[in-house]
Formats: structure tokens, C-alpha cells, sequence
């Protein structure tokens, strides 16, 4: 046999065709593929930085890994809490709560709640416990989870349930670097609290309590005068020094400048930015046109199909008709009613007797009903005729008197829109065949003590019976009126849910058609960058850019665009409004800045930010609209040079002087209120529009939720924060202080002019324990600021800069 290599290469022909094939497709579509992916974030060599500490660096997929396996630690010791309670023990260790009422686990010793910055703050307090000497070898952790198990589940127990819960993606050894992670962590900050916390609890002196107590409990009514700071730029110098602009600068330029920012210092960090262009389809829209496309015989067979059917059916209520006759009725009984002389004295006898006739509304009618079933015993009792003639008349004669007098009837007239009640109340008389005779026997019981014969039980009974089967024909023989609701009145509501599925599937289809469209270009825009990169393509072969403004028009969507907008500013738009798809129609997902720059959720999962031309679907369930969206333009955040922003940052040099120079104003006008003398009385002639009179009660702390409080609100002011509040609630009623607004951006006079309640009533109040535990549970200003500080000084020593979002 032939070794020529012509002969090889010819006997394997095909094999070595599909071999090159497959290398060339290799080459051409999944090599460039995977490095879109890897420089767009997917691979390691992009991996963000989550944080920095102490000479560490922490990468976000570091972080994640670590908050998964927090994430399954929390689980599995949750589990094994239930089984030792399950057993007849109880976890030993501190910090386990278990509630015997509900049978739920309320703490597992260790922090339950995984997320990406709890998992930052974690490892590097733990950092921070070991450079400090303290340790926690295998022996001690085995310890804590024989504690943990109350000594009823051993060691291979222990480790065989963790592998059943993680699907054997958790051993021992992951599982005790966990616990000893999070055990010294925690070690470590309670060790650095101690007369500050009682567990969980701050520690909060008698004072403080009182104080947390009145922030919830006192309200205030003001008046207050407002100093704009803006007003006094121009009285600052246009050019500050050159170390001055410097200076803030530096202290400014890695903080992250977001619109309406309510922290008066100066921030000069851009944000992650995009400009992004979206279609969407209205729900609403894809409804009007369905219907317009409806005939009206279509919709009227409809009618009365559902007619037929029973819907559309309303009770009859009274007509124009009928409503004017019994007007004209009142009239005439008006005109009649002016008595001679010789009827004034009967006039009141007679319309007692035809209120004692016709109670008026659903009470008179059960009252009615009663004295019916009643009637033989009122006989007897009352034989003087204390009754009226209509009580004694047969239920036949009462018709015919009905059928003749005005009055009664024009009493009936009203009193048959209640006669379901009426002939509810006559049913529930005459549950049986005998029911018909329990008035009477009712009636004899109540008048046995008068000795009556049986001869006149039986004429009793027979009369109420009859009395009540007389009301059961006139009221319960007559089945409830309806009337249909007219066609023009339901047409849009027949037609609405002819089309709505169609509609519905129809908008569907138009979106997912759509979204296809910008996904195949932004998958071959991918392959084209890849080509580009190593040289295959030019930029000239890019592929041509989906025109959504023409295709939205042709497909009877909505079109718009943005501006430059970032994870804020990006609310006040349109399709900011909108949500990520949730698991159903009633469940929104994630927010749209956080569907397009990325976010860190509170489970612990992470979105990461869209590249640019990366369709996303979202959906504005209060409008009924979904949308499709795309950056076309995406800027990462990033610090500017300081040419860039100087104009910015004289601008914040100028502000805080002219925010000195409004406080010295506003101080000035609070001196000038002198005894006797209000705030309108000082205000600058032509700014009384800067006066608000009358404003309140408002409390300096609101409660919004089990122990959580948000600053008092003040709606005619701008952004009221606590110097604000503290000016009002420090000053005396009728006096005047003086304190900025949250923003720093007015500074306002206040002059106080009522606190409520009463004193001596807020401390009867506070006297109850609940109230001081609410008020010790809210910590106080020294006790935090002694905490703040602790974490400050640990920053600074560390050098730690936390960078979740900065990179998303």
C-alpha cells in the first residue's frame, strides 16, 4: 500500500474537510464570540473590583462565591435548628432565637442575612479580629456546632445533612470556614461595643429615652421664614484660590455626583451614564384597534347572547315618571294638610297613627314585621283601643286601604326597594309547615300568666297565621324587578372584552418580533467587533443599525429617547417607570436603572450592567405598556480632571460662602423678633412670599414601620432635615431659632407657636414600658455617633473603598 502523503490526504478527504470546517467555524464565530464576552465582563481578566481594604483586594466574583456560600450556611443552619428542636433539644449557642408560638427559628447565632456589602463588611472584620489575636481553631468550631445540635447529632450526621442540603457543593471544610468567619467578625465588633449595644439592643440612658420619646410623640405647629442661600453667590468672590479649588477638589472627586442630591458636599465623580432609545407597545392602543375593527352586528349579537345569559341585569329603580308623580303626591298632601281649627287638635293623633303604620326605612320595616307577628298579644294587653283603626283592620281591608289612601300609598312606594328584607324576615318565620303558627305560640307562652283558654290560643294562632301568610303574598309573591342595561351603555364594555386576548396576543407577538430584530443586530454587531479586533473586518462592514423610529411607526408602537441619563435621572423618564419581567404578570422584577447599569440585589445576587445595543424587555404594568430598550450610547462612571470641573467646583466654593453668609442674614432677623412681636412682623419688605404661617402639627421623627422612622414632614417646605428640626423643637413656643434645611440649600427662621400634647400628658404616656422601648430600641445621637466614629476610624486606618455599583 501506497505512503505517499497524497495518497493519505486522498484517502481522507471528507474527515479532513470536516475537520477544517469545524476549525474555520471555530475560528470565526465562537473564538470571536468569546472575546466580545470576555472584554464585555464575562472573563476573569475583567473581573470588577467589589472592594478594598488593608491591602486586599476583594473582586466581585470573590464576593459573590462568598455570599453563596453565606446563602447556604443560613439555610442548612436553619435546618439543623429544626432538627435538634425536632429531637427535644435546643441550640445552645448565643444569639439563637426560637419562637415556641409560631415554631420559627428567629436567629441562628450568625448573621441570616446574606447579601454582597454584608459579605464585604464580614471579611473585613474578620480581618480585623485576626490581626487583633483572636482565633477559632476546628476544635472550637466543632464545639459551637455540638452546642448548636444540643450534643443529639454527631459529627458524620452534621456532615452528612450539609451535603444533602448543598447537593454535595458544601463539605466540612467550607462549612467551618463560614461559621469561623462569621463568628469572629462578630466577636470583633461586639467586643468593640461593649457598653454601647446589650445584644442587639443600643444601649440608651433614662435621658435619652425621653428624648427618642418626644421625636414620635411631640408635634409642633410653626411659623417659618426662608433665607434662599442662591440669593447671596453673587456677594462671594468669583475667584477663589487656587489651593482652595484644590483642596475641594481632591475631597470631592471620588464622591459620585447623582441629580437632586440632598448632601450638601461637593461631589464630583460622573456616574455610569447611557443614552438609551426604546420602543413600546400600549396595551390600551392594541385594544382600540382590535374594536375598530368589530362590526356592530357583531357586538349586538354579543349583547344579547351575554343577555340571555343573565348578565347585564340591574334592580329597577324608580323612573323620572314615577319620581315626578310622587312629587306631585307630596304637593297635594301639603295643600291638604293646612288644618282649620277643628282638625289642628286630630292632626297630631293622625300622623302618629301613620308613622305607627309605616316605619320609616329598613329599621321601620323590621319594627312593622314585629309588631305583626305580635299583634294578638297587644290585644290583649292594650283592650282601652290604644292601637290605631289600621292595626285592628284584616289584612284584606289594609290592601284596600292601601289601594285608596295617598298617604300609605306613597309610604309603599319607597318601602318595596327594601322587600327582600321584608320577605327574608316572613321566611325565617315559616321554616316548616308549622312554622306559621310560632307567633302565636310565642304570643300564648307570653300571655300564659293571664290564664287564657286554649280556645283562644287556637284563635290566636290562626289569626297570625294568617296575618302572616297575608304579607308573605303581598311582599313574597312578587320576585325581585330587574331591568337589562341598555346597549349603548355596555357597548364599549362588550367590545373591550371581545378583543382584549386578541389584543393581547397581538402585542405580544409585535414585541417578541421587535425584540428579535434588535437581538439579531446586536449578536451580529458582537461578531462584527470580534472580526474587527483581530483583523478580519473593517469597520465598514458594520451591519446597518435597526432604524426603531421607522419600524415603530410602521408596527403601531411608541418610539422615544433619552438624553444622557444615569441609575437616577433615568426615574424621571418614561421608560425609567418600567420593570424587569417578574416570575408572573402580578410580580414585577428588578428596576429599569437597575436592569440597564447593573445593581446588587438583596438576595445577593448581582445584575450586571447591559452593553450597549443589548435589547432589554420591561413592562409598566400601571399603563399597560411594555417596552423594548437598547444603550445606544454608555459611558462608565468616572472622575473627571479638574479643568473639567472647575467651573463646578468654584461653584461649591461660592455656595458655601453665600450658605454663611444666609445664616448670618436669617440669624439677624431672629434677634429682631423682640418681645411682642411675631415673624411676619420682621420680614423684608417684598419677601413676604418667603413666609409660611400656620404650618403643622408635624412631629420631628415619623414612624413608618415596626421600629423604622423617616424625618417629619413639612410638605410647604423644602427638604426639611434634622438641623431644621432641631431648631424647632429646641426653641421654646413664641420664641425664635434658627437651622438649615436637609440640603443646606435655605436657611430657615422658625418661630414655634404651639407643642402638643400637653407635657404632663406625654409623660403619662411615657411612663407606659412599651413606649421606652420604642425609644431605647431608636438608640441615641451620642451612642451612634460613638459607633459611626468606631467604623470611621476602621476605614481610614484600612484605607477601605467599597466599589459595588461604581463599576456596574
Amino acid at each position: 500500500m501506497s505512503s505517499s502523503p497524497f495518497e493519505i490526504f486522498r484517502r481522507n478527504l471528507k474527515p479532513l474537510m470536516v475537520l477544517l470546517t469545524l476549525l474555520a467555524l471555530f475560528a470565526f464565530v465562537v473564538l470571536p464570540a468569546l472575546d466580545t464576552y470576555l472584554r464585555r465582563g464575562g472573563g476573569a481578566s475583567s473581573d470588577p473590583v467589589a472592594a478594598v481594604y488593608d491591602g486586599v483586594t476583594l473582586t466581585q466574583s470573590r464576593v459573590e462565591r462568598t455570599t453563596q456560600q453565606h446563602r447556604a450556611v443560613v439555610g442548612f443552619l436553619s435546618d439543623l435548628g429544626q432538627e435538634t428542636i425536632r429531637r427535644g433539644g435546643v441550640p445552645q449557642v448565643p444569639g439563637f432565637q426560637y419562637d415556641q408560638q409560631s415554631g420559627q427559628i428567629q436567629s441562628i447565632g450568625i448573621d441570616a442575612n446574606p447579601s454582597l456589602e454584608a459579605t464585604i463588611n464580614t471579611m473585613r472584620f474578620y480581618n480585623e479580629a485576626k490581626k487583633a489575636g483572636f482565633e477559632l481553631d476546628d476544635t472550637s468550631i466543632r464545639n459551637w456546632l455540638s452546642r448548636y445540635t444540643d450534643g443529639l447529632l454527631s459529627d458524620n450526621e452534621i456532615g452528612s445533612m450539609l451535603m444533602q442540603f448543598t447537593s454535595n457543593q458544601m463539605g466540612p471544610i467550607q462549612l467551618y470556614e463560614q461559621l469561623r468567619m462569621h463568628l469572629l467578625a462578630d466577636l470583633y465588633q461586639r467586643s468593640s461595643m461593649v457598653g454601647l449595644t446589650n445584644g442587639q439592643m443600643p444601649v440608651v440612658t433614662p435621658l435619652g429615652q425621653w428624648r427618642n420619646f418626644l421625636k414620635t410623640n411631640q408635634s409642633a405647629t410653626i411659623d417659618a421664614y426662608g433665607v434662599l442661600v442662591s440669593e447671596y453667590i453673587d456677594k462671594t468672590d468669583e475667584s477663589p484660590s487656587q489651593s482652595r479649588i484644590n483642596e475641594v477638589y481632591e475631597e470631592g472627586k471620588d464622591l459620585l455626583a447623582y441629580p437632586n442630591d440632598q448632601d450638601p458636599t461637593p461631589k464630583f465623580r460622573r456616574p455610569d451614564s447611557a443614552e438609551i432609545e426604546y420602543v413600546f407597545a400600549d396595551l390600551n392602543e392594541f385594544i382600540e384597534r382590535e374594536k375598530a375593527k368589530l362590526s356592530e352586528e357583531a357586538i349586538r349579537a354579543e349583547y344579547e347572547r351575554r343577555l340571555a345569559g343573565g348578565d347585564f341585569q340591574l334592580p329597577v329603580e324608580e323612573t323620572e315618571e314615577a319620581t315626578a308623580e310622587l312629587e306631585a303626591m307630596e304637593n297635594a298632601a301639603e295643600e291638604s294638610a293646612e288644618p282649620a281649627d277643628s282638625d289642628a287638635e286630630t292632626q297630631p293623633e293622625s300622623e302618629e297613627a301613620a308613622t305607627e303604620e309605616q316605619p320609616a326605612g329598613e329599621e321601620g320595616m323590621k319594627e312593622e314585621a314585629t309588631e305583626e307577628t305580635a299583634s294578638e298579644e297587644k290585644t290583649t294587653e292594650e283592650p282601652a283601643g290604644e292601637e290605631s283603626p289600621a292595626e285592628e283592620s284584616t289584612p284584606e281591608e289594609a290592601a284596600a286601604e292601601e289601594a285608596t289612601s295617598d298617604g300609605p300609598a306613597e309610604e309603599d312606594s319607597s318601602m318595596r326597594i327594601r322587600r327582600d328584607e321584608a320577605v327574608q324576615l316572613v321566611s325565617a318565620l315559616q321554616e316548616d309547615d308549622e312554622t306559621e303558627a310560632e307567633p302565636a305560640e310565642t304570643a300564648a307562652e307570653s300571655t300564659a300568666a293571664d290564664d287564657e283558654t286554649a280556645a283562644d290560643e287556637a284563635a290566636a294562632s290562626e289569626t297570625a297565621a294568617d296575618e302572616a301568610a297575608s304579607d308573605e303574598m303581598e311582599l313574597g309573591d312578587e320576585p325581585d324587578e330587574t331591568k337589562p342595561q341598555p346597549f349603548e351603555e355596555v357597548r364599549d364594555e362588550i367590545a373591550t372584552a371581545m378583543v382584549s386576548e386578541t389584543a393581547r396576543n397581538q402585542l405580544d407577538n409585535t414585541v417578541t418580533e421587535v425584540n428579535a430584530l434588535m437581538r439579531d443586530y446586536f449578536s451580529e454587531l458582537s461578531v462584527h467587533e470580534s472580526n474587527v479586533s483581530v483583523g478580519v473586518a473593517t469597520e465598514e462592514d458594520a451591519p446597518a443599525r435597526p432604524d426603531l423610529q421607522a419600524i415603530a411607526e410602521e408596527k403601531g408602537l411608541g418610539y422615544g429617547t433619552t438624553g444622557m441619563v444615569n441609575r437616577i435621572s433615568v426615574a424621571d423618564e418614561l421608560v425609567g417607570e418600567s420593570f424587569g419581567l417578574g416570575q408572573s404578570l402580578q410580580r414585577r422584577g428588578a428596576p429599569y436603572y437597575a436592569m440597564m447599569f447593573g445593581a446588587a440585589m438583596q438576595d445577593g445576587s448581582t445584575i450586571p450592567p447591559q452593553p450597549e445595543f443589548s435589547p432589554q424587555r420591561s413592562v409598566d404594568l400601571d399603563k399597560a405598556r411594555t417596552y423594548v430598550s437598547w444603550k445606544t450610547k454608555d459611558v462608565p462612571a468616572y472622575t473627571p480632571d479638574l479643568d473639567e470641573v472647575k467651573d463646578e467646583v468654584i461653584l461649591a466654593i461660592r455656595t458655601e460662602e453665600a450658605r454663611e453668609l444666609a445664616r448670618e442674614a436669617a440669624q439677624k432677623i431672629a434677634d429682631s423678633v423682640t418681645e411682642g412681636k411675631t415673624l411676619a412682623d420682621v420680614v423684608p419688605e417684598g419677601k413676604e412670599a418667603n413666609l409660611f404661617t400656620g404650618l403643622g402639627p408635624f412631629s420631628w421623627l415619623d414612624m413608618v414601620g415596626m421600629m423604622q422612622t423617616t424625618i417629619g414632614n413639612v410638605p410647604e417646605l423644602d427638604s426639611v432635615g434634622t438641623e431644621f428640626m432641631q431648631a424647632v423643637f429646641s426653641t421654646d413656643a413664641g420664641s425664635v431659632g434658627v437651622g438649615a434645611n436637609a440640603p443646606q440649600t435655605v436657611i430657615y427662621v422658625v418661630q414655634p407657636k404651639e407643642f402638643q400634647p400637653e407635657m404632663d400628658q406625654l409623660r403619662e404616656q411615657f411612663s407606659q414600658p412599651q413606649q421606652r422601648f420604642m425609644a431605647q430600641f431608636m438608640g441615641s445621637e451620642e451612642t451612634n455617633n460613638i459607633i459611626r466614629g468606631f467604623y470611621e476610624t476602621i476605614n481610614e486606618r484600612t484605607g477601605f473603598e467599597i466599589k459595588l455599583g461604581e463599576e456596574q
